[in-house]
């Protein structure tokens, strides 16, 4: 670990000092073939995955991003749009930006999403580290990698991956309590294979109470990320998710209760959160209490940036309320979903002060329905290959003929959804869509409060490219 200090004494519009702090990367893991980052002078590594490259560092005071391309560049966007930083250029492969506060960023090279944009990571100084001595912590060292970690953990360890480590591998636990992951390092999914033990996923706890998972950039997946089974009390702070492969979630909230999601930054090609209520519990285990705040989405061609379901087999998905979200790009799905294919009432879920700068699709989707993931889901490829409904949706089936009062019995309820102040400030508004199953299985009870698109209020479903079906009682105000 590199902490340098610089005095500005000759700049008054700058602190006076700056700390930052970068690591060493194991040997042959950081690259330069796209991108080469430096902070306040300071070398920073890059990594690069097949859909992104990204750096990170921390620092406090003041920092001035330059970065040189293999790219010949014409036009840079920085997002979040809301943090207002523009880039100088300083040459046609070079140019630069200044922070001054921690931002996960997303570089973006003349316009072309899919030309590997440049993740800066950048973060507040690293404080209350655990003890190496510790008994409990399992240390994974600066600068070395490691490969083929399958870790199960126990009652009160605490997982930490210390900058410049890469940890390639599993983590799990199971019935376990009062664990940790933290670090500021690399876990990487690029060699993971299908695991029983821990059900291929990087992170998976089940059936575990009081849990962080902390700081750490997930790298690569091939599956679901971080996945939580039956879980309380949880908490998803300020990690880093980089990945583009089939089915990898980057967060499933799995029957869980008491969860905290903060400070996320998340690019994935399928749903960057999922909360669920799958599973063989008791029916009367809800889904509950689940906060996810201050965020930074960006979903690809498969799922949603975030996402209700689809397995919802509880009596209950219930308080469940997201806010203060960036979402920069939804290249396919929905922006905001609630996909009911099973026999849950899902209430009392908030949706606010959400900011979407390019959805491509769907901006609000809430719907139930008859689909393959659902209890009487239908899995026979044949039968998915006759009965897909080729529409907005995927995994969803045509219900057979003469089968609506069966598949009928198995659906649930949405009602008493908020959408509140509700951003699209960039890119076309997208369509969004409130369908219920029946009408005796319906959507009720949605209000959309100060929708706006390009900072004009839409107040009415005309305006708002809104489509109903089996909907009752939608205000829009």
């Amino acid at each position: 670990m590199k902490t340098l200090f610089f005095f500005l004494f000759l700049l008054p519009a700058v602190s006076a000092f700056s700390v930052i702090t970068t690591w060493k990367a194991p040997a042959g893991y950081a690259s330069n073939k796209y991108y080469q980052v430096k902070v306040n002078g300071t070398p920073v590594p890059v990594f690069d995955t097949p859909i992104a490259s990204y750096a990170i560092f921390d620092f406090q005071g003041d920092a001035k991003v330059e970065v040189n391309t293999m790219y010949d560049v014409r036009w840079v966007d920085i997002r979040p749009l809301r943090t207002g930083l523009k880039a100088e250029y300083t040459s046609d492969n070079s140019f630069s930006f200044k922070l001054n506060k921690p931002e996960n960023l997303s570089l973006e090279l003349n316009g072309r999403i899919r030309q590997q944009p440049l993740f800066i990571f950048a973060g507040d100084p690293e404080i209350n580290r655990p003890s190496k001595s510790d008994m409990n912590v399992i240390w994974f060292e600066g600068g070395k990698h490691y490969k083929n970690v399958k870790l199960e953990l126990k009652d009160n360890q605490t997982v930490y991956i210390e900058g410049g480590a890469v940890v390639q591998g599993y983590l799990f636990a199971k019935g376990k309590k009062n664990i940790k992951i933290c670090g500021r390092g690399i876990l990487d999914g690029s060699l993971n294979k299908a695991d029983p033990a821990c059900d291929n996923r990087f992170i998976s706890l089940t059936d575990c109470d009081n849990i962080k998972v902390e700081d750490i950039t997930l790298h690569n997946a091939t599956t679901w990320q971080i996945a939580l089974y039956h879980c309380n009390k949880a908490e998803i702070n300020h990690v880093r998710i980089v990945s583009e492969s089939g089915s990898d979630d980057g967060m499933d909230i799995f029957r869980c209760t008491n969860v905290v999601v903060d400070g996320v930054f998340a690019h994935t090609k399928d749903d960057c959160i999922a909360i669920k209520s799958g599973g063989k519990y008791p029916a009367d285990h809800p889904t509950d209490n689940i906060l996810v705040k201050n965020c930074t989405f960006w979903n690809s061609i498969w799922g949603n940036a975030i996402e209700i379901g689809f397995e919802l087999y509880s009596n209950e998905v219930q308080n469940i309320h997201f806010e203060n979200i960036d979402i920069i790009h939804v290249e396919d799905g929905a922006t905001m979903s609630i996909h009911n294919a099973g026999q849950s009432h899902v209430h009392d879920v908030v949706f606010e002060n959400i900011r979407v700068e390019d959805s491509r699709q769907k901006l609000f989707d809430v719907a139930i329905f008859f689909s393959q993931w659902g209890p009487d889901g239908i899995r026979d490829p044949e039968f998915i290959k006759k009965n897909y409904l080729h529409g907005a949706w995927d995994g969803v089936q045509k219900i057979p003929e003469g089968k609506e009062a069966y598949h009928n019995k198995f659906r649930g309820e949405i009602s008493n959804i908020v959408f509140k102040d509700i951003q699209v400030v960039g890119g076309l508004l997208p369509f969004s869509v409130f369908h219920g199953f029946s009408k005796e299985k319906y959507v009720s009870g949605i209000k959309i409060e100060n929708l706006t698109y390009m900072g004009k209020k839409l107040t009415n479903a005309e305006s708002a490219k809104i489509r109903q079906q089996n909907t009752k009682n939608l205000i829009i105000k």
